[in-house]
């Protein structure tokens, strides 16, 4: 399928605003909605993805995956902290462009976000401030040892809720929480871009429980 075929599927229709990559700011095309956009460009999808010689063969991936280490946030490890797993899957490729050297205005966290903060931005490579991605759910909402309770659900308990977007391995991803396609909830200063849920609480409390 031609680009130029994705871009015409994507544009028709009746969409709300938010609901299509068309009304978000991943539309860097010439009559995209946000401040960075490519005069002249017509095609959506391109900016990600391509129809042949991808990177990534599933997502049609059309940018260079990053392929060195970055600094990662620390995880309960026993009765001490470990380095969490570096990146991979979905949350690599969205590190193509959100690990500070491109997408800079959203890496890890949004400028424009005041109320609610993940992280400030952090030079390139730098994801210590950021909630850890690709990390498998924990067996039980204790610690390895069986002694803290780490405010978080069983696996079984998140695994159960269809609405939480695991990937195929069972690992929270940037896309668990984040959907690259739509952003109908965003409200600046108040819930961030591409939030799968209407409110921070709801997307936290998908995995985390209050105690």
């Amino acid at each position: 399928m031609k680009l130029a075929t994705c871009f015409l599927l994507l544009a028709s229709g009746c969409w709300a605003q938010g609901t299509s990559v068309v009304h978000t700011v991943h539309n860097l095309s010439a009559f995209g909605p946000g401040e960075v956009k490519v005069l002249g460009e017509k095609e959506v999808c391109k900016f990600c993805h391509v129809p042949h010689s991808a990177t990534v063969s599933a997502p049609l991936w059309g940018r260079p995956v990053p392929q060195g280490q970055f600094r990662v946030p620390e995880v309960s490890a026993g009765r001490g902290k470990a380095p969490a797993p570096q990146p991979d899957g979905a949350s690599r490729l969205c590190l193509s462009c959100h690990d500070g050297s491109v997408a800079q205005g959203f890496s890890p966290a949004a400028k424009t976000l005041k109320a609610f903060s993940v992280g400030g931005l952090r030079e390139k490579g730098d994801l210590s401030g950021s909630h850890p991605v690709s990390i498998p759910l924990p067996e039980s909402s204790l610690d390895p040892d069986d002694e803290r309770d780490m405010g978080v659900k069983a696996q079984a308990v998140i695994a159960a809720d269809p609405t939480v977007r695991l990937d195929k391995d069972g690992k929270l991803q940037c896309t668990t929480c984040h959907d690259p396609h739509a952003d109908p909830y965003y409200q600046p200063g108040v819930v961030p871009h591409f939030w799968v849920r209407p409110t921070v609480d709801e997307v936290c409390l998908a995995c985390h429980e209050l105690r």
